[in-house]
């Protein structure tokens, strides 16, 4: 027997009209921008703070992207991830191209081609 589990939804507008109290540990779904609340037990939905990962939020945190429009043999990118990404290099013909690749640091990373390109890297 299949288990179906459902969250308590309904629109943003609508959780904002009816500001009902969420029992405590129960969970409040915006169906139309996929926010959630995680209710107190006595505080209103107006008074609950939004949780969880809002993946747009994310996606600058977890990747960078370099385009290098002037042809260099030395790419030096900054890219503040706060960790030593893996980099794959497209010349702007689309064609993936490798260098040789230094972490300077957790936000700093050059590339040395044979020759000087340009072109995207790609940091994730």
């Amino acid at each position: 027997m299949a288990v179906q589990i459902q969250l308590r939804n309904d629109i943003a507008a609508n959780w904002t009209s009816v500001n009902p109290t969420l029992a405590q540990g129960e969970i409040g779904l915006e169906i139309d921008t996929n926010k959630m609340k995680i209710g107190t037990g006595y505080a209103v939905w107006e008074d609950l703070s939004y949780t969880g990962i809002d993946s747009a939020e994310l996606l600058p945190l977890v990747s960078f992207n370099h385009t290098q429009g002037s042809d260099s043999a030395t790419w030096a990118i900054s890219h503040n991830l706060g960790f030593y990404p893996s980099v794959t290099v497209f010349l702007t013909s689309g064609d993936v191209v490798e260098g040789s690749l230094t972490h300077t640091d957790i936000n700093t990373v050059s590339i040395e081609f044979s020759t000087a390109i340009s072109g995207t890297a790609y940091l994730s």
